[in-house]
């Protein structure tokens, strides 16, 4: 599999996420489709995905009137799981229903992700969401600019209780199965998350994130960077022990 040259380190110890790797989606849905997204998202998808052994979480967030006006994350134990035979199997069998939902979906991005740094022990009901993009030469410089300049001056203010930064892994976002062949989507290089109390705390932490100081770097921002606000969270539930 290949990511973005940055060194990936351990998984941070205390860190409000539930493991190292996870699978982040942006998308809209059409008008005429969003009862059925609603049913079967909650009702099928977000189970199904937390049925794969690995997977630990996953979370679903709005932005009514933006584009895109979902974000979508599902964190795992680490990247290996997001790309399991288990989870291969299950996106090349796709239900009836994922394929009649699926028809819906516009404007889509899906990234494959690795962690490289997680500061912050709680999560929070509103996520700054950032799609970047920096030359390959910039992306240690990147890092370490994030690490430590803006996410600590993020994490001071009140309400801001975590920031995220993963890399995407090319190779594992761009294999095509079935269920990714019903749609065309784009895979961003980076992801950057930032999680809140309040959607005031997640604006003021987009400012300071977004400075001129990133962009010398060459960083660009998509456009679409936006706060969105928590509309379901699940947990995988745990392994049953067999009997003898």
């Amino acid at each position: 599999m290949s990511g973005t040259g940055a060194n990936v380190g351990a998984f941070p110890s205390g860190s409000a996420l539930l493991g190292a790797g996870a699978v982040i989606v942006w998308n809209d849905v059409t008008e005429a489709g969003r009862e059925q997204f609603y049913d079967w998202h909650d009702k099928e998808h977000i189970p199904e995905r937390l049925a794969i052994p690995g997977f630990r979480r996953g979370r679903r967030y709005i932005r009514p009137g933006h584009s895109p006006q979902w974000l979508t994350l599902y964190e795992a134990d680490d990247i290996d799981i997001v790309v399991s035979p288990g989870y291969l199997e299950r996106l090349n069998s796709p239900t009836p229903e994922t394929t009649r939902t699926l028809q819906y979906f516009r404007n889509t991005s899906r990234a494959v992700c690795r962690i490289v740094n997680s500061t912050g022990s709680s999560t929070g009901g509103h996520m700054l969401a950032m799609r970047l993009g920096v030359p390959a030469a910039q992306c240690e410089a990147m890092c370490d600019y994030l690490r430590t300049n803006a996410f600590p001056r993020a994490l001071a203010l009140t309400g801001l209780v975590a920031c995220h930064l993963y890399a995407a892994d090319q190779d594992a976002s761009h294999l095509r199965t079935a269920e990714s062949n019903t749609r065309e989507f784009d895979v961003p290089s980076w992801v950057l998350l930032a999680e809140a109390t309040t959607a005031g705390a997640a604006e003021q932490a987009r400012a300071l994130i977004e400075t001129p100081a990133l962009r010398r770097l060459g960083v660009v921002v998509r456009s679409d960077a936006a706060v969105y606000a928590l509309e379901i969270c699940r947990l995988a539930l745990p392994a049953t022990a067999s009997s003898n």
